[in-house]
């Protein structure tokens, strides 16, 4: 009988979003002032009304879920020294300092929700541009394959070299862009697998069956230190 088959590899760009937003309700649920009442059901509604409240503020990436529970848990907190000041109310030096911080918790929430709209609007932004969207997901590919490597995990599966363009622009007529390093990201995004040759033999190989890149390009192809180019390595 044959032996069952290995099993495949977890592919983290899939399993971490998942165990992103795991970890921010958990961590959000810790943060939060007890229910209203100690049954079950009033648990329950609490911790639905926190994710229903990070759910509205439409987090797209593991930086806007962690911006949009802490202020979720900021803003319950400000709430909940309001509560307190009210519940004992005969104590003015209590009401005073729950009152003030309430205010500065406040504050502090309001200063997160306006961080993570600017940080949604520069995504939103970045997304218009399909250069610019791709740069920046084969960026945080990379990131993650480093880190997951660091960690002893899985390396990541090689992204596909994309065919090349159906009619290329002479060689002499190209000429170096204003940001060298970005163009040989972009080359290695593009190409991936002509990037990690070349990184890897310090020059373009004798004999390819594809258009060599620029002299500048090979260069930065070769010595960049971005995390982008230090994937190729792997």
């Amino acid at each position: 009988m044959d032996p069952s088959p290995e099993p495949e590899p977890l592919d983290l760009t899939l399993q971490l979003p998942r165990d992103t937003y795991y970890q921010v309700i958990h961590t959000l649920r810790g943060s939060l002032p007890p229910p209203i009442t100690d049954s079950p059901e009033d648990l329950v509604r609490r911790d639905n009304a926190a994710m229903a409240h990070v759910a509205a503020l439409l987090p797209a990436t593991a930086d806007e879920a962690d911006l949009a529970a802490t202020y979720v848990a900021a803003n319950a907190q400000a709430m909940e020294c309001l509560r307190l000041a009210r519940k004992y109310h005969g104590d003015p030096n209590f009401i005073l300092k729950c009152t003030a911080h309430s205010a500065n918790v406040m504050r502090q929430a309001r200063a997160t929700r306006s961080l993570l709209q600017r940080v949604q609007a520069e995504r939103r932004k970045r997304e218009a541009d399909n250069a610019a969207t791709d740069r920046a997901a084969w960026t945080e590919y990379c990131a993650i394959g480093l880190m997951a490597q660091a960690l002893g995990r899985a390396e990541l599966p090689a992204a596909a070299e994309p065919p090349p363009p159906s009619a290329p622009a002479p060689k002499e007529e190209a000429m170096p862009k204003a940001d060298p390093i970005a163009e040989a990201e972009q080359y290695a995004l593009n190409y991936p697998q002509r990037a990690a040759l070349i990184r890897r033999l310090g020059r373009v190989p004798d004999d390819v069956t594809f258009g060599p890149p620029e002299d500048y390009l090979v260069r930065e192809l070769v010595n960049g230190r971005s995390p982008v180019l230090l994937a190729l390595d792997q």
